[in-house]
């Protein structure tokens, strides 16, 4: 039987469509995702080479941004005809779990994925016992620093201490050049929360145990008090702090400019950076989170994403979902023993979290100093919290802490709202 395979994009939409004599179509599957028109393509790419052995399925791909996917996945992605498959950030999962929005993954699929991925994503992944996606990316937070403006300032290396790092966040402080030492994030929830958790976890400290929020705790006291002292020395502006979770706006364009000497972030932004630097790109560094005073080793947050089915889905629909999902992430979708998913996310600079992805990447990720700068952190790194009401948790302190960066709270005070806050949301959400 003859097929001809042709790419339709109509309104943002990227649909795989398959035709051919006496055909009948098994399942039509759309994937949401949050990820650039670049990406996507590669992910059209990896449905096509899918579609070559499972010629009877169609696959929708559709792209919003990041900022609007949760809100996408609710209201039109829960539905029976939302989308069947969306990419999904881990703290997302325990509450469309207990609203039924997400399907829990075939006993197969689960045993499977514990047997590839690391007991901690796998973790992520799961909700009341149950596993509920397949894991694909895992991002943890370095501090990132420019060589050439450390040299100029007389810094001979990266900060490895509070201490030290306020040291060095003076030096490279200059007003009269509009160079800040420390860059903050402002207007985006996880670009906020995540840098100020990696700071707190590196001086001994947590978000929440056991469920519940501990930013009453000492550690949390010093973390709020060192942001507090970047603010009020002057050696972090948050007017060059805005945002987004695209990380366009002055926060990227100041520290791309050499405006910032170090910032906090994930390993998924080198893809911005390289484009945005160019040959200057080769002035940056990677280093782990300095240590507070309460901490015993530099350590940093992680998080990860998973790909999860729509419980609304028809039994056919979720059936060619999981399938479809199983060879995009499995080792022989790729080239030498790597998942296809794993291409796709090394292309954004990006951990793949299958074992088999490590491995068939080693090499990649062991030569590229930015890459490798997060590799090392990786095993100390503390998973972000995954509690009922944690998208709710997380604004609510972006909120707090934003208001501390301009000057609107006290370290004290904001430690207070923010423990106050977060006890009220996981309490409601937990009944």
């Amino acid at each position: 039987m003859h097929y001809v395979r042709a790419i339709r994009r109509l309104a943002g939409v990227a649909t795989v469509l398959v035709s051919g004599t006496a055909m009948t179509q098994a399942a039509d599957i759309s994937f949401l995702t949050h990820w650039s028109p670049e990406t996507v393509t590669l992910l059209e790419a990896a449905i096509e080479k899918y579609s070559e052995s499972h010629p009877n399925d169609a696959i929708t791909v559709r792209a919003v941004p990041f900022g609007d996917l949760l809100t996408t996945l609710r209201t039109s992605g829960g539905g029976a005809g939302g989308a069947t498959i969306a990419g999904i950030y881990d703290a997302w999962l325990p509450d469309l779990a207990r609203d039924a929005l997400v399907a829990p993954a075939p006993a197969e699929v689960a045993e499977g994925v514990a047997a590839n991925w690391p007991a901690g994503v796998v973790s992520a992944a799961s909700a009341g016992g149950s596993l509920y996606g397949i894991p694909n990316e895992i991002d943890v937070y370095a501090l990132n620093y420019n060589k050439r403006l450390f040299l100029e300032a007389g810094i001979a290396e990266p900060p490895k201490t509070w201490d030290e790092f306020l040291a060095a966040a003076e030096k490279l402080t200059d007003a009269s050049k509009g160079q800040q030492g420390f860059g903050l994030i402002n207007s985006w929830a996880a670009g906020v929360l995540h840098p100020f958790a990696s700071l707190l976890v590196s001086n001994g400290g947590d978000l929440v145990v056991d469920g519940k929020p501990v930013l009453d705790s000492a550690a949390a006291k010093e973390t709020f008090e060192l942001y507090e002292k970047l603010i009020t020395s002057g050696y972090a502006d948050p007017a060059m702090a805005t945002a987004d979770a695209n990380t366009t706006g002055p926060f990227l364009d100041n520290f791309v400019s050499g405006k910032t000497g170090m910032i906090i972030m994930a390993n998924w932004w080198e893809s911005a950076l390289k484009a945005g630097m160019g040959d200057a790109y080769a002035d940056i560094a990677t280093a782990p989170i300095p240590v507070g005073p309460s901490g015993d080793t530099a350590r940093s947050i992680s998080y990860s994403w998973m790909t999860v089915v729509n419980a609304q889905a028809d039994a056919e629909e979720q059936a060619a979902a999981w399938t479809f999902l199983e060879w995009l992430n499995g080792p022989d979708s790729g080239a030498n023993g790597a998942s296809a998913m794993g291409e796709i996310l090394m292309s954004m600079g990006i951990l793949p979290s299958r074992t088999s992805d490590g491995v068939a990447f080693a090499e990649r990720l062991s030569s590229d100093p930015f890459l490798a700068g997060y590799t090392g952190p990786l095993a100390d790194a503390k998973p972000f919290p995954t509690v009922l009401g944690g998208q709710e948790f997380s604004e609510s302190l972006q909120q707090t802490l934003e208001a501390l960066q301009f000057g609107q709270v006290s370290a004290a005070d904001a430690q207070a709202n923010a423990q106050a806050d977060a006890t009220e949301i996981l309490e409601r959400n937990a009944k």
